[in-house]
């Protein structure tokens, strides 16, 4: 079966949903919540040590660009396979596809590569961020329910028909 994906609405959704993800952390870490911060890794790995205003736009593009691959990946296998609202949708997915992935491996093999962990100058995160205590798993957690719900939300008739159709009738509808 082929489906059709907007590809330019998954890439939106999921932009839309890493900066609001990046918002709400970045409102918690403001705020004194020792939570886990991906972009300060993803930037510091890509430029280095340095003020925010060279590590944080390059952390959030980095951050964003694989926001839209896991929302195109979203569009074409998980979409429309369920009669469940948008959100609940999104927020299923980003729990329980990219939560886990991150938590397991990308995190953890992100600090193995990354220079400023290995000489010290950064905390390695550990495995779903739980050096940083609890509040580590809370924010890779609640930064990716945020993901999926924005994206989930933003991420909604792709091509053109009702979201609440069943599957049997968008079958009917696309061979």
């Amino acid at each position: 079966m082929i489906r059709k994906v907007a590809f330019g609405k998954a890439v939106l959704a999921g932009m839309a949903g890493a900066v609001a993800w990046e918002l709400v952390i970045r409102l918690l870490l403001l705020a004194g919540v020792p939570i886990h911060d991906i972009t300060h890794l993803l930037g510091t790995l890509a430029v280095g040590q340095g003020p925010a205003w060279q590590w944080w736009p390059v952390g959030l593009a980095l951050h964003a660009m694989v926001g839209t691959i896991w929302a195109v990946f979203y569009a074409y296998f998980f979409w429309s396979t369920f009669d469940w609202p948008p959100p609940l949708q999104g927020l299923c997915f980003a729990l329980f596809v990219p939560t886990p992935l991150a938590g397991l491996i990308m995190v953890p093999q992100m600090a193995l590569i990354h220079p400023l962990v290995a000489n010290g100058r950064l905390p390695d995160p550990g495995p779903f961020g739980a050096s940083f205590g609890w509040a580590g798993p809370l924010g890779l957690v609640l930064g990716h329910g945020i993901y999926g719900l924005v994206m989930g939300t933003l991420y909604t008739r792709p091509v053109g028909y009702p979201v609440r159709r069943s599957n049997r009738q968008r079958r009917a509808l696309h061979g």
